[in-house]
């Protein structure tokens, strides 16, 4: 049976595995969910050491890729944000970019 995901929350300190956001506060807490590791598309489970806090984008971006361990999941999360990043930057810079309105 799946742990509350209360109990995986407070293990990891309300804080995202993947990215740290701290979810102590409420405005980031309602952003947390708790990520299977090794997916359960690929034969993970229900136990606490496979379960991790996460955050809902963290957990997107994860999907159902499978990573050695915890370090080589943040560095590809981390350079998928980056390069979303630019992405999202290079499309606001660009002149058929639409105005904001103020």
């Amino acid at each position: 049976m799946r742990p509350p995901d209360e109990l995986i929350f407070r293990r990891d300190e309300f804080r995202c595995a993947y990215c740290d956001l701290d979810g102590k506060l409420f405005e980031n807490w309602v952003f947390l969910c708790v990520d299977h590791f090794k997916p359960q598309s690929r034969g993970g489970d229900d136990k606490m050491e496979n379960l991790k806090t996460s955050c809902v984008s963290c957990n997107h971006m994860k999907g159902a890729q499978q990573f050695p361990d915890l370090a080589s999941a943040r560095a590809e999360i981390q350079k998928y944000r980056t390069d979303m990043r630019r992405i999202w930057g290079d499309h606001l810079n660009t002149p058929t970019a639409p105005e904001v309105q103020r």
